[in-house]
């Protein structure tokens, strides 16, 4: 867009007026440039060689913070790396800063992250996305079809032998058989003297 200034002004005010206009519009041209995602997109067998784990998971819940995005995710397939089946995975707020955006609860997405451990990292760069079958056989044909990520099995119940239970005291074991001499003495003591009355 072209800026037309009045005729009228000295051509050296003109000259500086459209000076400040060109050095303006390279500032913001800079400050966009930095602001924005600088990693290079690479193809699948790259992005797979250098990810610590790459699965597919279903997005539970996401909180946000200031930097990052944190997903709660349910592994469901793991093609690379050892991914439990409750596992977490963060990535940049902005996705100027290569975060892969926030994923509504509920979508299945293609996790190709970073780290040994979670939570794992996942940028733009790398290949995270919505799950789709013409990238899940690519990466298939690249990984193999990997193994289904099962859930822990439930916590099995503990037996207690009553052998290995301790011995019930003396006093515990004689108390019920001492109230019930206690009650047949006193018996006898009412029936004797209602004897004696007669």
């Amino acid at each position: 867009m072209s800026i037309r200034l009045p005729s009228a002004l000295p051509r050296v005010l003109r000259a500086l007026l459209a000076c400040v206009f060109v050095v303006g519009g390279l500032v913001l041209s800079v400050q966009a440039s930095a602001a924005a995602c600088t990693c290079q997109p690479a193809d699948a067998e790259r992005q797979t060689s250098r990810a610590d784990a790459v699965f597919i998971g279903t997005v539970d819940g996401v909180t946000r913070g200031d930097q990052q995005l944190e997903m709660a995710v349910t592994a469901t397939r793991a093609y690379k790396g050892t991914v439990e089946r409750s596992t977490t995975v963060t990535t940049a707020t902005q996705t100027t800063a290569c975060g892969i955006g926030e994923p509504e609860v509920g979508t299945d997405l293609l996790f190709i992250v970073r780290g040994d451990a979670p939570p794992y990292v996942a940028n733009s760069c790398d290949g995270t996305g919505r799950l789709d079958a013409d990238r899940v056989a690519q990466i298939e044909g690249i990984l193999g079809t990997g193994q289904a990520v099962q859930p822990p099995p439930p916590p099995t119940a503990t037996r207690t032998l009553v052998e290995d239970s301790p011995p019930a005291s003396l006093a515990r074991l004689a108390a019920p058989g001492g109230a019930l001499v206690l009650v047949g003495l006193l018996g006898l003591v009412v029936v004797g003297r209602l004897g004696r009355r007669a």
